[in-house]
């Protein structure tokens, strides 16, 4: 089984790693809404589990 404290740290850094390909997407000119809403639905997911 994998220590709590692992697998917490990656939640945080599958969050981290979405909530800026997040941003940089919605900051590009071409906005590809699928991947947006993939990215920030990661993120709330991560944030579910996280707290």
């Amino acid at each position: 089984m994998i220590p709590d404290l692992l697998l917490t740290i990656a939640w945080i850094l599958v969050g981290v790693r979405c909530g800026i390909k997040f941003v940089n997407l919605l900051n590009s000119r071409s906005k590809d809404w699928l991947e947006i809403l993939f990215y920030l639905s990661v993120v709330i997911i991560t944030l579910g589990i996280l707290l």
